[in-house]
């Protein structure tokens, strides 16, 4: 409801005075943020009517003239604060500071916040409800980013089959920022040509170590120890962090468990992905391998990710044997 109203004020032109967007989603909340400032801060007055404010304990006195200061001919000065924490944990004098601020905001002034957590419990964010709005921008659903894909595409006047752009949202990291890099690294390389291949993917875009280590971990799903080996290979060729992979397979197997875990519950698809919080084609991934591992198998697995972790940080062992048995250890406890 929040998103609609404010698109219904960009056409409109009837803002309100206080606004925060939040969630995971980087480049959603960077559109709306261009999108509310295309409308309010005129390029060549920016240097009087646009402050940005970034990072925890700004200085609030600057905060508070920037607010009171009125706006050089034009009818809002926009005062915008990323990534303060306030919605999470603000200190004592932050806290009453903005909450003065935003009971009595002056009309010329349009306050806006770029976060990424936000505890709806707090005074701040029910504040910021009452008097103007606050747009969740989360991970999109599966089907939405493939339509926003094909308009990218379309966009650029290029073609990519559905199935192909499902494969490139499987390997892309996570975000629609990293997706947009990829879509343009791609447009670049086809030049000319209007149709994009799934081997044009496979040439030029970056896949993620994350999809590698979910292709690792499938490999051991359907018992191919040898194709993990190999998956695992070719991280320690691209040098991935030893750690980061542990990292990730730990991550991973934790995902996997919370999701089979919320199956056996009889949780659906959608209370899932708005639990784990995580983009929906990601959870569809979980939940399909949840269906291959057992409880006991994927908590043993976590269990030696940690214990290797720490081996590996004490440079008592090989990184790269200690991560091949990993690997050998996780295709030879399948099924228990």
């Amino acid at each position: 409801m929040s998103l609609e109203l404010f698109k219904k004020q960009l056409k409109t032109g009837d803002f309100s005075n206080v606004y925060l967007f939040y969630g995971e989603e980087a480049f959603l909340k960077d559109y709306y943020l261009n999108q509310l400032k295309h409308k309010l801060v005129e390029e060549s007055f920016a240097d009087f009517n646009l402050n940005v404010f970034t990072g925890k304990h700004v200085d609030m006195q600057q905060i508070w003239d920037a607010v009171e200061s009125l706006p050089v001919m034009a009818q809002y000065k926009m005062i915008v604060s990323k990534d303060s924490g306030l919605f999470k944990s603000p200190r004592a004098a932050e806290k009453e500071f903005w909450e003065n601020v935003l009971a009595d905001i002056p009309p010329h002034a349009c306050v806006v916040f770029y976060e990424t957590e936000v505890d709806k419990r707090s005074k701040l964010y029910k504040l910021i409800k009452k008097n103007g709005l606050a747009v969740e921008c989360k991970y999109q659903k599966t089907i939405d980013l493939v339509n926003w894909v094909e308009r990218v595409l379309t966009s650029y006047d290029k073609k990519m089959s559905k199935q192909d752009i499902y494969y490139l949202l499987e390997h892309c990291d996570t975000g629609m920022t990293n997706v947009k890099n990829e879509i343009d690294k791609l447009v670049s390389y086809c030049r000319e040509r209007k149709y994009i291949s799934r081997e044009d993917i496979d040439k030029i875009c970056t896949k993620s170590t994350e999809s590698r280590v979910f292709h690792m971990i499938d490999a051991l799903m359907e018992n191919n120890t040898q194709r993990a080996l190999e998956s695992l290979n070719d991280m320690m060729i691209l040098r991935e962090p030893v750690v980061k992979i542990l990292a990730l397979m730990a991550r991973h197997f934790s995902g996997v468990l919370k999701v089979k875990l919320m199956m056996d519950q009889g949780m659906s698809t959608g209370e899932i992905t708005s639990h784990m919080g995580m983009a929906p084609f990601v959870v569809k991934k979980y939940m399909k391998q949840a269906g291959h591992f057992s409880a006991r198998y994927l908590h043993d697995m976590l269990h030696e990710c940690v214990k290797i972790d720490t081996a590996v940080k004490s440079g008592k062992v090989s990184e790269k044997v200690v991560l091949q048995t990993l690997v050998v250890q996780c295709g030879s406890r399948m099924g228990r």
